[in-house]
């Protein structure tokens, strides 16, 4: 296990998800999904706080229920960015990687590599990418980015009409941060480009650079009701 890094992971969760209400509170092989997620940022053992930033009471209890901390924000926040700011200024965060709460197979290998990475260069966003897979560029719900030589996004698009030359990855959406560059997104208006592709990492960009960990394994979060049969027949074909 890694010895504990002056960062804070934050998992971000909402009761109102418009394609899957109740969605952090579904059960997971018997456990609600946001304590399985958190669970996973615990398994990392790089974090020197782990904790829930929500807009729920009911998914906040839960959250303590299972032993860990957590806390209740505003409920209009604009993203899981947003969120994941707005605990961080009200806690005093200085390094946090960000773990939305529907990854409840989130790798705590990459969760050690963003919390390294934010250590030795906090200067800039850091995020995630893998191969991608046959029939990614077919489907929007795949963000894919594109990442240049020396490891920078350089676009992040969800449909292929908006694909330029170079070397595409398909990304996987965890996020390492420090308090400058979330203040910076918590106090920025949403750009164009964020809320035409509905992607949040992209209203600060490039004014910040993004940094993309590689990873060769695709992340499988919990976007549709459906997405729970496949996380729970991984978790039992791992035992």
């Amino acid at each position: 296990m890694a010895a504990p890094l002056p960062v804070a992971c934050v998992v971000p969760a909402r009761m109102g998800s418009s394609r899957f209400p109740g969605k952090p509170l579904v059960p997971i092989a018997g456990a609600p999904m946001v304590v399985r997620t958190l669970r996973r940022a615990e398994l990392a053992g790089c974090f020197d706080r782990i904790l829930c930033a929500t807009d729920s009471d009911e998914i906040a209890a839960v959250a303590r229920d299972a032993g860990f901390e957590a806390l209740t924000t505003p409920s209009g926040l604009r993203t899981g960015s947003d969120r994941v700011a707005w605990a961080a200024r009200e806690l005093g965060l200085d390094l946090v990687v960000d773990l939305q709460g529907d990854e409840p197979l989130a790798d705590p290998e990459l969760l050690r590599g963003l919390a390294r990475g934010l250590v030795s260069d906090p200067t800039c966003w850091w995020s995630a990418a893998c191969p991608l897979a046959p029939g990614d560029w077919a489907r929007d719900s795949v963000v894919k980015v594109l990442v240049d030589g020396d490891g920078y996004a350089r676009d992040f698009v969800r449909s292929e009409a908006d694909r330029t030359p170079g070397e595409w990855f398909r990304h996987v959406g965890f996020y390492a941060y420090d308090k400058i560059r979330l203040d910076l997104f918590m106090n920025s208006t949403s750009s164009p480009l964020e809320t035409s592709r509905r992607l949040e990492q992209l209203r600060c960009f490039p004014r910040v650079p993004v940094r993309m960990a590689k990873t060769e394994r695709p992340s499988l979060s919990v976007d549709l009701p459906e997405d729970v049969a496949a996380v729970e027949r991984l978790l039992a074909a791992k035992g």
